[in-house]
């Protein structure tokens, strides 16, 4: 009888000690997932950046983050931060199967900007824009989003002529560090670097094209891009020269007798929001004074998408198609 009261005994112990350790590793488990979390906001350096003529600091990594183009949500995915972007604008239609894929869980809130209620319905803690971004939405200032504990990243282009350096480049090492990621955000401006110096060195001995850039145009004119714009800066590191650069703004209006009188050995269409290719090339075929042009004459035309030439971890695929375009043997 002894025997068997101490036997149920031991194993009663034995039960107990297992609970006990169970429940131990479940707390210990549970302790370190939260220190992790924890550990997080500890460790966050404050960020202060001069950004849109104001002084900010980010104080915490967001995480719940909204861009105002699907090329930053693009971007979020290219730092590995696409869990905190939580809705885009200006959602496209040319979206490559593996960026589609990723952005899945990723809700698109609008074909352009979205509304002031859909925007605010994402709770937001960070909204990734430009200031004009702001107007469409239904905000009358960026104090206004301060207000509702929504901080700002307004994006670069204040500085003229407008660079690598100063746009794409800024945009990513700031945004890096605002999320706490800024050594993939160096490797991701290295990579862009070494795809860009891949193609000019293919190009170094080709004399600069002369280039129409057309964002679009009708009967009497065309629109184009001066020299003080990322796009004139890309399709320099291309090869190509711009007609217009001494012009000034991202959409110039010029006649198509200026266009003529520089006579371009190439037009790039730009398309975007509506326009296409086909349709700037047909502005082109539809006005008999335009088939004298050198460009039309040989029909050396280059089409990209404006993200293409305008928008971060676009622009070194668009630097390659515009090469490719206006030097094609250099490719082969």
């Amino acid at each position: 009888m002894m025997k068997k009261y101490l036997l149920l005994l031991s194993v009663i112990m034995i039960v107990a000690v297992l609970a006990a350790c169970g429940q131990s590793a479940t707390e210990t488990s549970v302790t370190e997932g939260q220190k992790t979390e924890a550990e997080k906001t500890e460790t966050y350096e404050p960020v202060t950046l001069e950004n849109a003529g104001r002084t900010i600091t980010y104080t915490e990594p967001p995480q719940r983050a909204v861009a105002s183009y699907q090329e930053y949500a693009e971007l979020a995915v290219e730092l590995g931060i696409e869990d905190r972007i939580v809705g885009y604008g200006f959602s496209r239609d040319n979206t490559t199967p593996d960026f589609a894929e990723k952005l899945k869980n990723i809700p698109a809130l609008a074909k352009l900007n979205p509304s002031k209620e859909v925007f605010l319905g994402a709770n937001p803690d960070l909204f990734i824009a430009w200031e004009s971004d702001l107007a469409g939405i239904g905000f009358g200032s960026l104090s206004e989003l301060e207000e509702l504990g929504i901080k700002t990243y307004v994006l670069a282009g204040g500085e003229k002529p407008q660079t690598m350096e100063n746009m794409a480049y800024k945009e990513i090492s700031e945004i890096s560090r605002i999320f706490s990621v800024q050594e993939k955000g160096d490797e991701l401006i290295q990579s862009i670097k070494n795809r860009i110096d891949d193609v000019q060195e293919k190009i170094k001995d080709e004399k600069p094209l002369k280039v129409f850039y057309m964002r679009g145009g009708e009967v009497g004119s065309a629109k184009t891009a001066g020299g003080d714009t990322l796009q004139s800066h890309v399709i320099s590191l291309a090869g190509g020269e711009n007609i217009f650069s001494e012009l000034t703004g991202t959409v110039v209006e010029v006649s198509w007798e200026e266009v003529i009188d520089r006579d371009p050995d190439v037009i790039v269409f730009s398309y975007c929001c509506g326009n296409t290719p086909e349709s700037l090339m047909e502005t082109i075929s539809k006005n008999p004074s335009l088939q004298d042009m050198k460009a039309v004459q040989n029909e050396h035309y280059v089409a990209v998408g404006l993200e293409e030439v305008y928008a971060t971890i676009w622009i070194p695929g668009g630097v390659e198609k515009l090469a490719k375009g206006f030097y094609p043997e250099r490719f082969e």
